[in-house]
């Protein structure tokens, strides 16, 4: 089943929940698809695998994201139903956290040397860690049983998150619209 295997395909998403302030965001979809038919959606039965990361499994971030989901897609028109009701499309989404490194070397110095010209004495590397959050958002076509869109949002994490609940909420809100600022695609895309 389709469904099924596109659950396990989710490589998804932003744990924004302590993100910091610059997120990147992508987007894409089937172009064969009329989406101004669709009409209502449904949140897909299929929950997504846990990730082991505590901050991209947490039902608190689920929630967030929900209701931001929600709230968007109702403010373009789209009806909420139960899974059972036959939903134009399902939305789904997965959250994640990587660990990556970034690496940069730079002069250490730099000199002129009489006749030989230019030279430079040494180089400096640095390492920075850090940890990545990524949010995915897929809209899956009910009748299709196929992936038809697509958005995504990453963001730097912050070392410390000394943000209010309130606080937190509301910049999940920000970055599920900006994810979604391009769904429904128009036929100009």
């Amino acid at each position: 089943m389709k469904l099924r295997s596109f659950a396990t395909a989710l490589a998804v998403l932003l744990t924004m929940a302590a993100c910091s302030p610059s997120i990147t965001i992508q987007s894409d979809f089937n172009p064969e698809v009329d989406f101004s038919k669709l009409r209502s959606f449904a949140w897909l039965p299929i929950m997504p695998a846990p990730t082991g990361d505590r901050r991209a499994d947490s039902s608190i971030l689920a929630g967030r994201v929900r209701r931001a989901t929600i709230a968007d897609l109702k403010g373009k028109g789209f009806k909420e139903v139960l899974p059972t009701a036959q939903p134009d499309f399902y939305v789904a989404y997965q959250a994640a956290v990587d660990d990556k490194l970034s690496v940069r070397s730079t002069p250490t110095h730099y000199g002129y040397n009489g006749w030989w010209g230019p030279s430079m004495m040494g180089t400096q590397t640095t390492v920075h860690q850090y940890e990545l959050g990524t949010l995915i958002i897929d809209i899956v076509d009910r009748e299709r049983d196929d992936l038809v869109w697509r958005g995504s949002g990453q963001a730097k994490m912050q070392k410390q998150d000394t943000r209010t609940s309130a606080e937190r909420d509301k910049d999940m809100t920000k970055a599920v619209q900006e994810i979604l600022k391009n769904f429904p695609p128009t036929a100009s895309r």
